[in-house]
């Protein structure tokens, strides 16, 4: 696209790239299932509605570019990005929060950063209001389902919302044992009679006592082991399927019984754990006899299967998305080292499990599994009369049957058939103790090698923001900011700097990306009135708290202010810097009283700071002298993710008092008026986003807000 100019007697190509008109997406479908989210888990968002699309240039100026050298002109370019107001369908609702949103990057972000707000998916739910004003015709509330919405969201120069996962807090999170996944048993319930997604099964045929009985119930066993899960439920797939995979992964099994549905726990011995206390009824109803058995002829009273240990896994594997790996998908493995030494290794299939979000929780279910597979190897099937008729699947019997070694044996029945004749076929597992009890044993969690990209940095140290004299500033007013993590974090990457008028409402106004080297005097410099360098004196310092190191630089560099510095009130440089200890150095060839001010001296424990390229600068309007401004500083880590919440970090106060200008100017306009915090100078709107478009080396214009590079 484009085409050849003229422009005097040379040639140059002007190149355009496509200008899309809607939307991009891969594909789209009015058939796709709301995703039901238990607990905490990730979910892909689906668009349901965009308008107002809308493509901005971007053209690059003609020239020569870096290099210069008199060649002929380059090539202008055209590009574009893009905006469009849009709404994104989440999930069912109601949802409590949305909080980490990945964004194709390991890096996450939260809804604010990236302007998007969010409707929980109530019944009723309020219309969007600017979907209201803007587009009346079109303002539908979405009742029970979390959307999130932006007017003129970022689309990038790819015309496409790209790939996004958001961490949703979903139906019944926090109910389980740790505060953040669900509890099984309220989970299972409202899957199935959710008058909104559940399967329509009646509440009335759920046996709430196998539910929340606090001694034997479902919900007491899950708690006393140690189990919650987050589903969540985003293709087809049979309830019944759904069902028998949630029993599975929490060590339970569902019965029909007398018109109820009960939900019994296969544990088999007590546990206590997370408050809760698991008691499992361990008597047999009945010790069966040869007495009791009915007889078929042909058949033993009492028929063995018993499995093969040579077909039988004893190393298990459950599939789980790791919460603390940002939801990435890995194994949590378990073995039997002893049936391993006898038998051989043998790999069972890999369990998906991606309701399991915590390694720990993964850890005991697969245990279970693994040992329910390997030690409940005999079936037994026998026949009794009707007058067993009170006999359910899950209840206990002994047997009793010389002739194959039987005596008052243990079984768990799982099966009764009844003909018509009333005669009852059984079929019963057996019954070793401490079987179906899982143990917590220590292990590694699930990570994709690389470092957590949501680990949230150090907080910051107390920053060093200084007015230079004029001659460091042209005689104009600056602040000189110098921020570092506490202990030198080397997970710090940066922080959003925040600034307010009033210590409430606060604006972000810049971003710093490189740590100051600060510290303290740890010995007193005395004033100095001689001629530079100082060879007497020695500045020591401790830069500890940042973290930082200093190099040694030519006599030359020092006296013109390379390594200039600020120590307790001078402004000095030094030649050479000597290591005496872990961030703590002697500082010699002292080039003193720098800036045009006397070599004052400083007094140990006073405030150190190297005047590098870690400062931010901003230059200050001669009609803001007098006004205090407090400052945040929320850091992020080396990734650009773990943002510290804005509310959680401490503010920080400086009154600005026009040093930076020459004597009675300073006073005359030492008047204080209010500051206007807003976007970015040069930039066409107002983004949250501006400050990463500041740099910390630039100079830039503190209406605090309207800041300009």
């Amino acid at each position: 696209m484009g085409g050849y100019n003229q422009q005097g007697p040379s040639w140059s190509r002007e190149t355009t790239v496509t200008e899309y008109y809607g939307l991009q997406v891969q594909g789209t479908s009015g058939a796709i299932p709301v995703p039901i989210v238990y607990g905490r888990n990730i979910v892909a968002p689906n668009v349901i509605w965009y308008a107002n699309f809308q493509a901005h240039a971007q053209s690059g100026g003609k020239g020569g570019g870096k290099g210069g050298g008199g060649g002929k002109s380059g090539a202008g370019t055209t590009s574009w990005t893009y905006t469009a107001d849009i709404i994104m369908g989440v999930c069912e609702g109601p949802i409590s929060a949305i909080g980490w949103v990945w964004q194709s990057s390991p890096v996450p972000f939260t809804l604010d950063a990236l302007g998007l707000a969010l409707a929980n998916g109530t019944t009723p739910q309020t219309v969007w209001s600017y979907l209201a004003s803007k587009y009346p015709t079109e303002a539908l509330t979405y009742p029970g389902t979390a959307y999130v919405c932006a007017p003129n969201w970022w689309l990038g120069s790819s015309g496409g919302i790209n790939s996004n996962n958001f961490e949703v807090y979903g139906v019944l999170a926090g109910s389980g044992f740790n505060g953040i996944d669900a509890d099984p048993a309220q989970m299972l319930y409202d899957f199935l009679t959710s008058s909104q997604y559940g399967v329509g099964f009646p509440a009335a045929s759920i046996s709430s006592d196998s539910l929340y009985n606090s001694a034997y119930g479902y919900q007491t066993y899950c708690k006393a082991v140690g189990i919650a899960l987050s589903p969540v439920l985003n293709s087809l797939e049979q309830a019944s399927s759904i069902v028998d995979r949630w029993l599975k992964l929490t060590n339970s099994t569902a019965v029909w019984s007398d018109g109820m549905l009960k939900i019994v726990p296969l544990g088999d011995t007590a546990v206590t754990g997370n408050g809760a206390t698991f008691t499992p009824n361990a008597t047999p109803l009945y010790s069966l006899t040869d007495e009791d058995f009915v007889y078929s002829p042909g058949e033993d009273p009492v028929q063995i299967t018993r499995s093969d240990p040579y077909t039988l896994p004893n190393w298990q594997s459950l599939e789980v998305q790791g919460r603390g790996d940002n939801y990435n998908t890995g194994p949590v493995t378990v073995w039997d080292q002893s049936m391993i030494d006898r038998f051989g290794l043998r790999v069972g299939s890999t369990i998906t499990a991606h309701e399991i979000c915590d390694v720990g929780i993964a850890q005991i279910s697969a245990q279970m599994i693994l040992q329910r597979a390997l030690y409940i190897r005999d079936t037994y099937k026998f026949k009794l009369g009707p007058e067993f008729c009170l006999l359910e699947p899950m209840d206990l019997v002994q047997l009793t049957d010389p002739l194959i070694g039987l005596n008052a044996a243990t079984v768990r029945i799982t099966d009764i058939e009844e003909d018509d004749a009333g005669v009852l076929t059984i079929t019963a597992e057996e019954f070793p103790a401490g079987v179906a009890t899982g143990v917590a044993y220590p292990t590694q969690p699930t990570s994709n090698g690389a470092p957590s990209a949501s680990n949230p940095p150090n907080s910051v140290n107390t920053p060093l923001i200084i007015e230079p004299p004029p001659s460091l500033t042209g005689n104009a007013v600056e602040l000189w900011i110098g921020v570092s993590p506490q202990s030198g974090d080397p997970n710090w990457g940066g922080c959003i700097v925040s600034a307010s008028l009033d210590g409430t409402t606060y604006t972000e106004v810049a971003a710093i990306q490189s740590a100051a080297k600060q510290g303290v005097l740890s010995a007193a410099l005395p004033a100095y009135g001689g001629a530079n360098p100082d060879a007497a004196d020695t500045l020591a310092v401790n830069l500890t708290e940042s973290g930082g190191a200093l190099a040694s630089t030519s006599a030359a560099a020092a006296a013109q202010g390379v390594t200039m510095c600020f120590a307790g009130g001078e402004y000095l440089s030094y030649t050479t810097a000597t290591l005496t200890a872990a961030n703590q150095y002697n500082l010699t060839g002292l080039y003193r009283g720098q800036a045009a001010l006397p070599a004052s001296g400083a007094a140990s424990g006073a405030a150190f700071c190297l005047l590098d390229s870690a400062i931010l600068k901003y230059a200050v309007p001669g009609a803001e002298i007098g006004q205090t401004v407090y400052l945040k500083f929320q850091g992020f880590n080396i990734f650009g993710g773990g943002l510290q919440d804005l509310s959680t970090v401490t503010a920080y106060s400086y009154t600005i008092a026009g040093t930076g200008m020459l004597g009675p100017v300073a006073s005359a306009l030492a008047v204080g008026t209010a500051m206007d915090f807003g976007h970015v100078a040069g930039d066409a709107v107002s983004e949250s986003d501006d400050y990463g478009t500041v740099s910390a080396t630039v100079t830039t214009v503190i209406d605090l807000g309207n800041c300009t590079s």
